[in-house]
């Protein structure tokens, strides 16, 4: 996923997997062809999933993953 306006998920429909955000107002927005910039929204998630027919919202984790670089082992080179 990359970086959006608001709370990433990753929408699970039967045919595709789509990311998108919620905006701070309750809006879900699925970022369809992100080459293109298509999207779809709605009022709430529910609707954005009945709106595709079903589906089921996977949600990013609260903080970012890898914040710090690994770190290194053994002798540097």
């Amino acid at each position: 996923m990359t970086a959006v306006p608001g709370r990433p998920f990753r929408l699970h429909l039967h045919h595709a997997v789509v990311d998108g955000f919620l905006t701070a107002d309750g809006w879900a927005v699925a970022i369809d062809d992100p080459e293109y910039g298509l999207t779809s929204a709605a009022p709430s998630v529910e609707d954005l999933i009945r709106g595709y027919g079903g589906g089921r919202i996977e949600w990013a984790p609260d903080s970012p993953q890898h914040t710090a670089p690994p770190a290194q082992q053994g002798d540097p080179r």
